[in-house]
């Protein structure tokens, strides 16, 4: 299952394969902080598993017709 970042519920990034790729990702955004030696994500942020939406551009491709 795929995870993204969210602000409150609401889905803010695309979906990526793995929780810690959601974590650089929101890294290079500036929404890590170290507090007390521990990596945590700015208030209001969370990183949860998401239903993949098609919307990574990876285009799917049709069903095979029998």
């Amino acid at each position: 299952m795929p995870y993204a970042l969210f602000e409150d519920d609401q889905k803010l990034s695309k979906e990526f394969p793995t929780e810690e790729e959601v974590w650089a990702h929101a890294e290079e955004a500036g929404l890590v902080d170290v507090v007390a030696g521990k990596t945590v994500l700015e208030d209001g942020y969370t990183i949860q598993p998401c239903q993949p939406d098609n919307q990574t551009g990876i285009p799917v491709p049709p069903p095979a017709v029998s």
